[in-house]
């Protein structure tokens, strides 16, 4: 028998709306701006980026099949502030942001990031052969769990090093690297830094929706959220945007489907046209999750019975083994209220199996 195929995973949906709405440069920047550390926006021209000139979008297929599929991820290359000596431009530092959307966040995280991160250094060195060092790669978690981030971000935190002398000295045989975390998930220090993203609202306003599309609050925040994301519209591919925005709530947020394509009524036709293929999209696979569920309800329900119906029938098998060890001879007629009786009659039968003068009287 040939093996079983394996059914391709769906797309998850909190990815394809972090890809969708920051995969145009400025909203790549927008997002720089806010998860960023001062530190580390001080090293890049964030001017000039701002300006178009200094920040690219890069195709992140170089992470491999193996890893595509398995995460979300944005390659963004910036402009550095510094210059080599000279007065060279320095290499452009990349980074990489993946979003994690599980409420459970993954503790060996960073080495799948040291993966992405070998895999652009390699490939600079194959479109740059001349290059002598290799650019800084920053990686960045986007976390919007409904618990905040637990695991370590160093890699010295996740090997099993020794104290003492010899694990300081193992330590100059192991990476030691981490990563930005902007925790979605922590609500207070997300919120100041949302609202402090003056200058970009409309990205700002994108982590926001990241943050609580599936939570009850999204319910009030609906009402807001479409006029704050119109800015879209006059951006290259940013109708398509909002439509992508809206089928994300229709898939994952509490917010009425009615009141979502309401919404949608208001996009441009061919982002109208987008939005309703795409929702009945959802909502299919919506209908074959819910037959899905039933089916596995009802498989479960059948085991479940046999369950019970195999439990029965050995309880029937004892209570007669007895009743013919006890008294010889079991008519036919006490037999078959035996097999027709309640689990516990029987269970009071094998009570009263010494006591009885007669295998009738077991039932009594």
């Amino acid at each position: 028998m040939p093996p079983a195929t394996r059914k391709p995973r769906p797309p998850n949906p909190h990815d394809a709306f972090f890809r969708k709405a920051f995969s145009a440069p400025r909203r790549a920047l927008g997002l720089l701006r806010i998860a960023l550390p001062p530190e580390l926006r001080a090293e890049l021209d964030l001017d000039l980026a701002f300006d178009g000139a200094g920040v690219q979008v890069l195709d992140p297929t170089h992470i491999g099949p193996a890893l595509r599929g398995s995460a979300s991820d944005l390659v963004v290359q910036i402009t550095r502030r510094r210059v080599e000596p000279g007065g060279a431009p320095a290499s452009p530092a990349w980074v990489i942001f993946t979003i994690e959307h599980q409420t459970r966040d993954r503790r060996f995280m960073l080495l799948r990031l040291h993966h992405y991160v070998a895999r652009l250094w390699e490939r600079w060195l194959r479109e740059h052969p001349e290059a002598t060092h290799l650019p800084p790669v920053v990686p960045v978690i986007i976390h919007s769990g409904r618990r905040p981030w637990r695991s370590p971000t160093t890699f010295h935190a996740l090997v099993d090093l020794p104290s003492g002398p010899g694990g300081a000295w193992l330590r100059r045989f192991v990476p030691d690297y981490g990563c930005v975390l902007f925790d979605l998930a922590d609500a207070a220090s997300t919120v100041s830094r949302l609202q402090a993203a003056d200058d970009d609202p409309v990205s700002a306003t994108a982590l926001e929706v990241l943050q609580s599309a599936a939570r009850p609050e999204a319910v009030a925040l609906f009402d807001t959220w479409p006029k704050r994301l119109e800015p879209f519209r006059d951006e290259a591919g940013g109708a398509s945007t909002l439509a992508a925005f809206l089928c994300y709530l229709l898939y994952v947020s509490p917010v009425e489907g009615d009141r979502i394509i309401e919404a949608a009524e208001d996009l441009p036709p061919p982002a109208v046209e987008e939005f309703m293929t795409a929702a009945q999209k959802i909502r299919k696979a919506a209908r074959e999750e819910g037959r899905e569920e039933g089916r596995e309800e009802g498989r479960e329900e059948g085991r479940e019975e046999g369950r019970e119906a195999g439990e029965h029938g050995a309880l029937v098998a004892t209570v007669l083994r007895l009743a013919r060890l006890r008294f010889r001879e079991v008519s036919d007629d006490v037999a078959a209220r035996l097999a027709a009786a309640p689990t516990p009659d029987l269970q009071r039968c094998i009570d009263r199996i010494l006591t009885a003068e007669r295998a009738e009287d077991l039932l009594a």
